[in-house]
């Protein structure tokens, strides 16, 4: 069978997963372009997007083919100035890099984290039940994740205010039609990290690690690719880890039923977060170039081509996943989500992320009888990362029935 053209397989421009119009829902979009084919073509934007769990695994997977360097997100490298050490870079030197902290993210080095982040959880959990009514985002899922970084990396920023609006300029200046305010607020977090952040941290922690020793190994660049990978460890961490866990309250403020599961068998909150992992995953897409022609499923994608893998839409894909649109914290292959990536480039901070959602999730289940939501969820306009600009919720307790 001969391979498909560009014609056989363009959509329409409503498709365009990037239009403002679907960022809130995502999923009707996402499903039209898993019935369209295995591969389609966006003539608008001159891309190639792949939304069924069989190619986008086969993308992220075959990093020979589909390549790193020139850039993982909508904005190229040569485009943005911009390189992330970890996931704008191929082997060998991508090697070098992740195996410079790799030690630093395994499982019990990770594991040590837990007492601290655990009494920080519970203490700003507490906080929120006496509150009776909060913005999940303020109270609970912006201050967090700072508060565990600042664990991890050693790195304390200005406030969680200012840490959040650099983070989130960082998923914004790699997207479509980016404000240039973005690019301004990422080249001030690196600056103040730089000077201040750097001459601020503790004698012995990641970040004096990586500055100072060049990682484990010492193979890390001196200057400039050091900072680099201090400050995307230090910036990836916010963003993605507040929005896996505001998703999670928003999930379960919809299913209340799946609450009442978890209060009732808490050894189901680990699998209840790879569930909203795979439900409403973080990342809406990552990006990979083809540097020659390669043929997938039968479509043929031209050399230098921008093929870009939709993580949500992979994770709701029916051939994969039984009933997909359904909540479900008892799902057996919940933990076969795409949602932190796959093979090398998997992400390399996904441990830290997963012990912070299991122990708010956990605080929360021991305190909350359920959530109410008390007003307008508002999701954030970013193309990069699906979070929430606000989300307001009713904190209902079982001491007396409504805090």
């Amino acid at each position: 069978m001969a391979a498909m053209t560009h014609a056989d397989v363009s959509v329409p421009p409503d498709l365009d997963p990037f239009l403002l119009e679907h960022l809130d829902d995502p999923y009707p979009v996402y499903e039209r372009l898993r019935d369209i084919g295995p591969v389609v073509h966006l003539p608008e934007r001159n891309l190639w997007v792949v939304a069924r769990y069989e190619t986008v695994s086969a993308v992220l997977r075959d990093h020979r083919r589909f390549v790193s360097g020139l850039g993982s997100s909508y904005v190229r490298v040569a485009e943005s100035g911009l390189r992330a050490p970890f996931i704008d870079n191929d082997p060998p030197e991508h090697t070098r890099i992740r195996r410079s902290v790799q030690q630093q993210f395994r499982r019990s080095t990770i594991e040590e984290m837990r007492p601290g982040i655990r009494e920080v959880t519970e203490a700003h959990v507490d906080a929120a039940v006496a509150e009776g009514v909060i913005d999940v985002v303020t109270a609970l899922t912006q201050p967090l994740p700072d508060l565990a970084i600042r664990q991890l990396t050693g790195i304390t920023p200005p406030d969680t205010m200012t840490i959040t609006s650099w983070a989130d300029s960082v998923m914004h200046m790699v997207g479509p039609d980016a404000d240039p305010i973005h690019f301004a607020r990422v080249m001030e977090a690196f600056e103040w990290l730089g000077t201040t952040g750097l001459a601020g941290m503790p004698a012995h922690c990641l970040g004096r690690l990586i500055m100072e020793q060049g990682g484990d190994t010492g193979l890390l660049g001196d200057g400039e690719e050091r900072l680099l990978t201090l400050g995307s460890i230090w910036l990836a961490g916010i963003d993605s880890t507040n929005s896996l866990m505001a998703n999670a309250v928003h999930a379960f403020a919809l299913f209340p039923q799946a609450w009442d599961a978890v209060r009732a068998d808490p050894t189901l909150i680990p699998n209840a977060v790879e569930e909203v992992l795979r439900w409403d995953s973080p990342f809406r897409q990552f990006f990979r170039r083809t540097t020659e022609e390669v043929e997938l499923t039968g479509v043929t994608i031209p050399a230098d081509a921008d093929v870009c893998a939709i993580l949500p839409a992979a994770n709701r894909d029916p051939v994969r996943f039984a009933d997909p649109d359904v909540f479900d914290v008892t799902r057996a292959d919940a933990r076969q989500h795409v949602a932190f990536g796959a093979s090398i480039h998997l992400c390399i901070g996904a441990p830290v992320a997963r012990l912070e959602a299991v122990e708010l999730l956990s605080a929360l289940s021991t305190r909350v009888q359920r959530f109410e939501l008390a007003g307008p969820a508002v999701r954030n306009p970013n193309r990069e990362i699906r979070n929430f600009t606000s989300l307001p919720v009713r904190l209902v307790t079982d001491q007396d029935g409504r805090s």
